[in-house]
């Protein structure tokens, strides 16, 4: 168990990652950004499969197809799903809906397997999603707030990001039981497959980006100059945030049951909030600071709750033994 809460906290805060780079970027759009780093990413993934040509030469169209599916919902389509989401519906509200995955993915992941009492992870759910709901509304601005939208644009957002949080708790829930199913596969290799997959999948994307006038790298007005800050993100996002994060997750995943491994998801809003405070050289708001320690105590309490029920299985286990 200790090793796959290293591999979700290494996860989470390669993820986190992605909160501060589209801030470092430039003119350049996120879009931008994603299409550079999964270039990257494709690159890495492509070594890896190599690296384990063997057992690539035994993989079946199904496994692809899985890869294919899991990479869509986890990350191509779930980017997508939230850019239409921010540019319907504004900034504020997509993110503090996104907020609650977490625990959405939690309680999914419970609700499956029952992999701890309810009433074990009751409170730390209830703390980390009071803890993430403060952090998410300090985004909000008084003279943003201001701001009407068309009512049918703020409808649009709302579904992309409804139907965002249902992306990512069924690819959490699916890729759970494909890793299941596929015990003598490494992670890594895993990984690599899905990222590949999702390097397809956004080169079939690109033009989609283009129609929907996502990329600002066509009008950029120095051209070619100026792209080392998109380039050297791009390197970390791509190699980082996405292949080795993905490989992280899927370690955790393979060691974690859902219900925890889906909470400890929230621990990179904290990452994200200490690394933005300290990009941006200033104190938390108090808003932001109780969010987070709330967040902090929630995250920390369920880990103390599932490791409190694995210690009494090991003891009956273990007298089980005994007696016999």
């Amino acid at each position: 168990m200790t090793l796959g809460l290293l591999a979700a906290i290494a996860a989470t805060f390669s993820w986190s990652l992605l909160y501060i780079f589209p801030g470092l970027v430039g003119d350049y759009s996120l879009f931008d950004l994603a299409v550079v780093s999964y270039a990257f990413a494709g690159l890495g993934s492509l070594l890896v499969l190599f690296a384990y040509r063997s057992e690539v030469r035994q993989l079946r169209l199904n496994d692809w197809a899985c890869a294919a599916l899991l990479g869509f919902l986890g990350y191509i389509g779930y980017f997508f799903l939230i850019t239409t989401a921010v540019l319907a519906a504004g900034p504020v509200i997509p993110p503090v809906m996104m907020g609650s995955v977490p625990i959405v993915l939690a309680i999914a992941g419970n609700m499956r397997s029952a992999s701890v009492p309810w009433r074990a992870i009751a409170g730390p759910l209830l703390v980390a999603a009071l803890g993430i709901s403060l952090v998410n509304l300090s985004v909000f601005d008084a003279s943003r707030a201001a701001v009407v939208l068309p009512t049918a644009s703020l409808l649009l957002g709302l579904f992309a990001s409804l139907l965002a949080i249902a992306f990512w708790t069924g690819f959490g829930l699916l890729n759970e039981s494909a890793l299941a199913r596929r015990p003598s596969m490494s992670p890594m290799l895993w990984s690599a497959m899905l990222i590949f997959m999702c390097s397809v999948e956004m080169l079939a994307f690109i033009p989609v980006g283009l129609h929907l006038k996502l990329s600002h790298f066509a009008s950029h007005p120095s051209g070619l100059a100026g792209t080392q800050a998109l380039i050297v993100c791009g390197l970390i996002q791509g190699l980082g945030a996405t292949l080795a994060g993905a490989w992280a997750w899927s370690i955790a995943t393979r060691r974690l049951p859902l219900a925890l491994s889906g909470q400890l998801i929230a621990s990179g809003t904290i990452y994200a909030t200490t690394m933005g405070l300290l990009i941006n050289q200033r104190w938390p708001s108090p808003m932001e600071a109780l969010g987070t320690a709330l967040l902090f105590v929630g995250v920390v309490w369920a880990i103390h709750a599932f490791y409190r029920k694995q210690t009494r299985l090991q003891t009956h286990g273990e007298a089980s033994r005994v007696r016999i």
